[in-house]
């Protein structure tokens, strides 16, 4: 994968090595912090004991240590003891014993060691020390023990005082050993969308089957590749109703704009003087031309249904009204046919009535053009788990045995009965089929018995 400025692992390995480079400074200043006060702390009780040390000596008039120092204190702890001369509140002290005088006369620290500086103390530099001092009553004398440790010269104070220098050296080194293993791991992370972004590119109309490969690790690399595949599949099937759709229209529409081509070439050699092969041949291209009509109004509704843009307009349909409008309009069609159904019914459903007398007058229509006359259509309704079952049966010789399971595909015609003579155009149950399943129902066909009489079943 090659490395660009606008990758997201590369923004995401330079995000990730600054936090974590400000975070590392941040928690190594946290430490030595950490570290110093623990060594000041240390320190302070040093001082401390030192002082009790000393105190006790003076108790017991141990004047060898007084004169020649104390060899149990730490070598790096600075002690003197002064006494007053006069009063309790008297500032002026006599010096009586110390391993270095130089240092300063400070103030009680109230059982607290503190720290004290003082610029240009030393001819050779400042005075930065960490001190403890307390007074004491010994007979009528008031006594100053002073301990303290030159922190110049502490080796965690050191540490302290070089510590900005060594984060400052260690930042870069720090980043760019961040930066470039976020960046290996960022980079082996993203991989699979990388992989699957080129996959995509590689997939058009022409190859939509293609899928985008699935790990099976439960992440969400799985997730979008699912995702993606099943945007495909989708796709895939617009494609493929448009690419239907086109195949269908252009099928069918090929015999009725051969007959108007034909029956045009007549009329232009002796259509016009033959007022019988006239009159012929302008019905003929009428009636094509209204088919032709039709088979598109029927496409497009097809088409439309199945891409969603018509949704279908649920309210209560009284059963019984609805089928009495049907026995009317059957008959208005043909005198001798008959709708036949339970005229107690009461039943009320929820429903897009249009689109459901759509899809019966299709099976009727259907029943119409290849059943012998007198028609009879027999209609009954139950309900079984909440669905409503209609069955739409007629008394005609049914369907093929090898064409049942065939009747509701585009323009299928299964038998010298499903022909355009009989002016059927392959259309009408398919666009049953289609309103159905737009109310999410189930349309099947199938016989009464061997021979006898289609079944039409519509489930909702």
């Amino acid at each position: 994968m090659k490395l660009k400025r606008k990758s997201v692992a590369f923004k995401f390995a330079l995000i990730f090595s600054l936090v974590l480079t400000i975070f590392s400074i941040v928690i190594s200043l946290c430490i030595s912090e950490f570290i110093w006060l623990s060594a000041r702390n240390q320190k302070a009780i040093e001082l401390e004991n030192a002082a009790f040390t000393i105190e006790r000596a003076i108790e017991q008039q141990d004047t060898e240590q007084l004169k020649n120092g104390f060899p149990t204190l730490f070598y790096y702890i600075d002690y003197i003891v002064y006494t007053s001369k006069y009063s309790t509140n008297s500032e002026d002290y006599d010096l009586i014993s110390s391993n270095n005088p130089y240092l300063p006369h400070l103030p009680e620290t109230n059982g607290k060691a503190k720290l004290y500086s003082e610029e240009n103390y030393y001819i050779d530099g400042n005075l930065y020390i960490l001190y403890y001092a307390k007074k004491i009553r010994f007979s009528d004398t008031v006594i100053m023990i002073q301990t303290s440790v030159n922190m110049d010269s502490d080796s965690s104070s050191k540490f302290i005082h070089f510590l900005p220098i060594i984060i400052g050296s260690a930042i870069i080194p720090i980043f760019l050993l961040c930066f470039l293993i976020s960046l290996y791991y960022t980079r082996r992370t993203i991989n699979p969308v990388v992989i699957m972004t080129e996959k995509a590119k590689q997939i058009g109309s022409s190859n939509l089957d293609d899928t985008l490969s699935v790990r099976n690790t439960g992440d969400e690399f799985d997730e979008l590749a699912k995702t993606f595949n099943d945007l495909f599949k989708r796709l895939k099937s617009d494609f493929d109703r448009e690419r239907q759709f086109t195949s269908d229209v252009s099928h069918e529409l090929r015999t009725p704009v051969a007959v108007i081509s034909g029956q045009s070439n007549l009329l232009r050699r002796w259509g016009k003087d033959d007022p019988k092969q006239l009159e012929k041949s302008l019905g003929i291209i009428i009636n094509e031309t209204k088919s032709m009509e039709n088979i598109i109004s029927i496409l497009l509704q097809m088409s439309r249904l199945e891409c969603g843009k018509i949704q279908p307009n649920y309210t209560k349909v009284s059963l019984k009204p609805f089928f009495e409008r049907l026995n009317t309009e059957t008959q208005t069609i043909s005198s001798v046919a008959k709708v036949i159904f339970n005229e107690k019914i009461n039943a009320v459903i929820k429903t897009d009535e249009e689109l459901l007398h759509q899809v019966f007058m299709v099976v009727i229509s259907n029943s119409l053009k290849f059943c012998p006359e007198p028609l009879v259509i027999t209609i009954t309704h139950k309900t079984k788990a909440g669905k409503h079952i209609f069955q739409i049966a007629d008394n005609g010789p049914g369907f093929s045995e090898n064409i049942v399971d065939h009747v509701f595909e585009r323009f299928f015609r299964g038998d010298d009965a499903h022909s355009r003579a009989a002016g059927g155009s392959g259309l009408g149950l398919s666009i049953a089929k289609t309103i159905i399943n737009s109310m999410n129902g189930i349309i099947e066909a199938d016989n009464v018995k061997k021979g006898h009489g289609a079944i039409i079943r519509i489930i909702l």
